[in-house]
């Protein structure tokens, strides 16, 4: 593994030209974790590896806090979920439908009364015409008593539907509110997942400077602070070290 000592991109092989700035690639790191630094110009090639080491921990830190935050994509709905409103009908028509047959069942209960009595108490009359006028104004009594029980069946069915129709729209929007964030937690939890993985592929190129066993925020850490401090001269003197 070789970097180059002047922008420290990583190298193909150990002796070429760097692809990112044509300098002529001369690596004085030796070996797979070996990164001896070269005599001539230490303090170049020591900071070209210290920020490699620097790259590598911020995105051991980075995934670290990701791998946090990352729940499963299954959790989140696939596609946005709307609920759908109700109109004021929808709760009205069924008082609509009781007052009209409440109303009718009333009229036709007090016709059918009206013609028991008139049946039953003829004799009490002395004329038809008295009878009649009697029966007319008890019809007229029941039809006014039938609208009376359907007004205040339609009016009552007007207040209930009403309230019903606010509490379903304002669950509605609530689950919808729910639903939208959601489904915005999903795509911003797809988005950590996408740079989590983009981490892990970068990671990669860093990897082989560091042994496995080492490769975590604190380890790292450790062996930047002594390689800057000039208490280890490798990495591998800073890990002896640790």
């Amino acid at each position: 593994m070789a970097f180059c000592k002047k922008c420290g991109a990583l190298l193909p092989f150990a002796n070429g030209v760097c692809s990112k700035c044509g300098t002529q690639a001369h690596t004085g790191y030796q070996g797979k974790n070996k990164l001896e630094f070269s005599s001539g110009n230490s303090g170049f090639t020591k900071s070209v590896l210290v920020n490699q080491l620097e790259c590598y921990l911020q995105l051991l830190i980075d995934n670290e806090e990701l791998q946090s935050m990352i729940k499963p994509q299954s959790n989140f709905p696939s596609m946005p979920t709307t609920y759908k409103k109700r109109s004021f009908i929808k709760f009205f028509w069924p008082f609509l439908v009781g007052g009209l047959v409440g109303g009718y069942g009333v009229y036709f209960l007090a016709t059918f009364i009206i013609a028991y009595n008139a049946a039953t108490s003829s004799q009490m009359y002395t004329n038809s015409q008295a009878a009649s006028a009697s029966m007319l104004g008890d019809t007229f009594a029941g039809f006014i008593i039938a609208l009376i029980v359907a007004a205040v069946i339609i009016f009552f069915g007007v207040k209930v539907s009403k309230r019903k129709q606010e509490d379903f729209n304002r669950n509605a929007d609530l689950m919808n509110q729910e639903a939208e964030a959601r489904y915005n937690a999903g795509i911003n939890n797809q988005k950590m997942l996408d740079l989590f993985q983009s981490n892990l592929n970068e990671m990669r190129k860093y990897e082989p400077l560091i042994p496995y066993e080492y490769r975590n925020p604190s380890h790292v850490g450790s062996i930047i602070d002594l390689i800057k401090e000039d208490k280890a001269q490798t990495i591998e003197e800073a890990i002896a070290m640790l």
